[in-house]
């Protein structure tokens, strides 16, 4: 197959998958247009706020002018349950194209650059003066999920491998996991003892029917996300909902917030058996490193090597992740949102890399003590 032909398809493909997430997209933003009534709004309004949300669902970087006065302000914040959508359709868009081109690599880098173009090609044609897609960072969105999808489609080959570098890589993957678990419970348990003020914001806002269904899909969609930062409350980094707060298992630093249901479930206070969770995220660390040592005779620095390198990948996963969750939400106030990565390098550090490194120095020190002794 020549150069042409695989550039083609790789555009095809990317263009299957714009169809596949852009019209259902404005399809539901022209049916709440049309339920919504509004005797000013047109038709126009509701497709430019379709394709708007789309590109969130990327998450591409929008630029705002708010009223009054046009005041700047920018919205970069995307609940992961929508980006996991277009991560779904570039997975079959690469099992596909895999196919077609019998060149693993070579696929990915096509279908990137073309599903990269085509979202700065729809960040172009869908500016305003009030709201501003930046194509810089559409094209970079469409590169970055692609990588996302083909990544994961590289899950099942990962778990059949059983090289040293494979096992580094499951132990911190397994940590992840668990860390993530810990994360789903905690948060969870949070929003069921806040369950009457998550009720008591859906009543202040009013939203109606429709407005109610959609801030519930909204609610729902942004749970993962919370999910991902209580891993950097965890290990005491902890996240930021506006300028001057702080939510982590060593201090609570609350201010004022605005009234969304999502937000229910934060803690008001710090106690100081919150401590403990601390300790649970370096114990969970320390298993890792012990993991990725477990069955082999290694020396005392090959040993530490391993511990580092299960702790750093830990730690890049934590700090990649909340800097996905997270990004500014409309601006102003709200122009810190999420885990600050100096924080988690800051925090994490002593809490995972060190603990890692302490669990694998110590098995791999077990271990060689029994085959000793046998």
């Amino acid at each position: 197959m020549n150069t042409r032909n695989r550039y083609l398809i790789a555009l095809i493909e990317a263009l299957r998958a714009l169809a596949l997430t852009l019209i259902p997209t404005l399809g539901v933003g022209v049916l709440v247009w049309s339920l919504a009534g509004s005797s000013t709004g047109r038709l126009s309004d509701a497709v430019h706020g379709g394709a708007w949300v789309w590109l969130g669902m990327h998450k591409v970087l929008l630029h705002l002018s708010l009223p009054p006065g046009d005041i700047a302000g920018s919205l970069w914040f995307t609940p992961i349950g929508f980006l996991i959508i277009p991560i779904v359709i570039l997975r079959g868009a690469l099992r596909r194209l895999t196919t077609s081109i019998k060149n693993p690599r070579g696929a990915i880098t096509l279908l990137a650059l073309s599903y990269g173009l085509v979202l700065s090609g729809v960040s172009l044609v869908m500016s305003t003066h009030a709201v501003r897609p930046n194509p810089l960072s559409a094209f970079f969105s469409g590169i970055l999920l692609t990588v996302i999808a083909a990544l994961s489609l590289q899950i099942p080959r990962l778990r059949k491998a059983h090289s040293e570098a494979s096992d580094v890589i499951k132990s911190a993957l397994l940590a992840l996991l668990i860390l993530l678990g810990i994360s789903v419970v905690l948060t969870l348990v949070s929003y069921a003892m806040h369950f009457r003020e998550l009720v008591n914001l859906y009543t202040v806002l009013q939203p109606g029917l429709i407005g109610g269904l959609l801030l519930t899909i909204i609610v729902i969609a942004t749970l993962p996300n919370a999910f991902i930062m209580g891993i950097a409350y965890l290990i005491g980094a902890g996240f930021s909902v506006g300028d001057g707060s702080l939510y982590s298992s060593l201090a609570v630093e609350s201010v004022k917030i605005p009234a969304l249901p999502m937000l229910a479930a934060l803690p008001s206070h710090h106690a100081r058996w919150q401590l403990s969770f601390l300790v649970l995220a370096a114990l969970v660390s320390l298993i890792a490193g012990a993991i990725s040592v477990r069955g082999s005779k290694k020396s005392i620095n090959h040993a530490m090597l391993d511990g580092l390198l299960v702790g750093a990948i830990l730690l890049g996963l934590v700090i990649a992740l909340n800097m996905i969750a997270g990004g500014p939400l409309i601006g102003g106030s709200l122009s810190a949102f999420g885990a600050s990565p100096i924080r988690l390098l800051i925090y994490g550090a002593p809490t995972l890399i060190a603990s890692s490194i302490l669990g694998a120095l110590l098995f791999s020190q077990f271990q060689s003590r029994n085959s000793r002794d046998a």
